[in-house]
C-alpha cells in the first residue's frame, strides 16, 4: 500500500516542482538585471569557505546540495549516509560542514518535529560519508567564524545562547570551551533568541536576533542585537519595536549586515518580510534591496541572504509566505550591477 502511495504522489511532487519552476521563471523576468537565477529548488543558501560553491538544502529536514558558481553544476553533498533530516548546513573557516540534524531516524509522518531541536555534526570536507557529532544540541542556525573555529549556537527552547570551539584530536572533532554568554533561562520575559554571525574582521562581536511578544502574536517583534564578547556589552542596531527585523549574512568588512524585514508594511506581519541591508554602526539605517513580497503580494517573498566573502555577491532565497525559513530556489544579487544601477 505504502508503495503505490508513493507512486500515486509523484506526478503531484513532479507537477509542484514544474510550478516552482514557472513561478521563479516569471519572477526572474520581471526582476532587474542585478538578479539571477541560480536554482529553481532549494533553500537556506550558505557560501563555501572559499566563494566559490553555494550549499543549500533541497528541502526542509533534506539533503545538502551545492552549486558551483563557475559552472552551475549541482551536486548531491549529504547522499553518502542516512539522517533524520538535515536543517542546518553551515561552512566552517577550515570547508568542513557544520549540520544540524533532526535525529538519527526520520519520520515520514513528521519530518519537522525535530526541527527546534538539532543535533550538531561535523562533516569532514575530506570524507562526506561519516558525520562525526559534537554531543550538543541546537535550536535553529549556529553561528561560524570566518577566520578561527569558534562557533556560537541557541540551546533548545530559544532562551540561551552558548560558545565554544571546535578542535581537532587526531582528526576528530570535538567541542570544547563551551560557556554560556546569555541567558533568559530563569527570566520571566517572553523573549527567544537566535545566532547569525559574528561580525568581522575580528570576529568579537556576536550578530544575533532577540524576539519578544507572547503566543498570541508567535513573537513577530524582533531587532538585530550585537554581543560584545570582550566586555559583555550589548546593543540594538535596529531598535524598531514596530516591526520585524531578524539579522541575516554578514558582510565582510563587518559595516553591513544583511536582516530580513517587513518595516514596507503597514501591519506587522513577520511572512511578508523582503532583504534589507543595515549599517552596524547604530544609527539603525537600513536599505531595501528587494521588493519580492510587493511584486507578488500574498505569496513571495525574499529572505535568507548571505554575503560572499568579497561582498559584492548575495544568494537570497526564493521565500514563500506560508511558514518560517519554507523557500524554493536560490537567487544571486549582483551588488556591482546593483550600485552601477543606482547611479543612473
Amino acid at each position: 500500500m505504502k508503495k503505490f502511495m508513493v507512486l500515486l504522489l509523484l506526478p503531484a511532487l513532479i507537477l509542484h516542482r514544474q510550478s516552482s519552476a514557472q513561478t521563479i521563471d516569471s519572477l526572474a523576468k520581471q526582476l532587474p538585471s542585478y538578479f539571477s537565477v541560480l536554482t529553481s529548488f532549494g533553500l537556506r543558501p550558505e557560501w563555501d569557505e572559499k566563494s566559490e560553491n553555494i550549499y543549500f538544502l533541497d528541502k526542509m529536514a533534506g539533503n545538502v546540495f551545492k552549486i558551483n558558481l563557475d559552472t552551475r553544476q549541482i551536486s548531491a553533498v549529504t547522499s553518502n549516509f542516512y539522517h533524520g533530516g538535515i536543517f542546518r548546513c553551515m561552512c566552517l573557516s577550515n570547508g568542513d560542514l557544520l549540520l544540524g540534524v533532526g535525529g538519527k531516524v526520520f519520520d515520514a509522518d513528521e519530518p519537522e518535529k525535530n526541527r527546534h531541536n538539532l543535533e550538531m555534526f561535523i562533516l569532514r570536507k575530506d570524507n562526506n560519508k561519516i558525520p562525526i557529532s559534537l554531543g550538543e544540541f541546537c535550536d535553529e542556525g549556529p553561528a561560524v567564524s570566518r577566520k578561527d573555529m569558534k562557533i556560537a549556537w541557541t540551546l533548545p527552547g530559544q532562551r540561551e545562547i552558548c560558545l565554544g570551539e571546535i578542535k581537532y584530536v587526531d582528526g576528530v572533532p570535538e567541542l570544547t570551551n563551551k560557556k554560556t554568554i546569555i541567558s533568559y533561562k530563569d527570566s520571566s520575559a517572553f523573549v527567544r533568541l537566535e545566532t547569525q554571525d559574528f561580525r568581522p574582521p575580528f570576529d568579537d562581536e556576536l550578530i544575533y536576533t532577540h524576539y519578544w511578544g507572547d503566543a498570541r502574536d508567535a513573537f513577530f517583534h524582533s531587532d538585530t542585537y550585537g554581543y560584545n564578547l570582550k566586555t559583555g556589552k550589548i546593543v540594538n542596531y535596529t531598535n524598531s519595536p514596530g516591526s520585524y527585523d531578524e539579522a541575516e549574512g554578514i558582510f565582510p568588512d563587518g559595516k553591513y549586515t544583511m536582516i530580513e524585514s517587513d518595516r514596507h508594511q503597514k501591519a506587522r506581519l513577520q511572512y511578508k518580510v523582503d532583504i534589507y541591508r543595515l549599517k552596524l554602526d547604530g544609527s539603525g539605517e537600513v536599505e531595501r534591496l528587494a521588493d519580492f513580497s510587493t511584486r507578488y503580494p500574498g505569496k513571495l517573498r525574499s529572505d535568507n541572504p548571505v554575503v560572499d566573502k568579497t561582498g559584492k555577491f548575495i544568494a537570497v532565497q526564493f521565500g514563500f509566505q506560508s511558514g518560517s525559513g519554507n523557500g524554493q530556489g536560490i537567487f544571486l544579487f549582483d551588488l556591482d550591477k546593483y550600485e552601477k544601477t543606482k547611479k543612473k
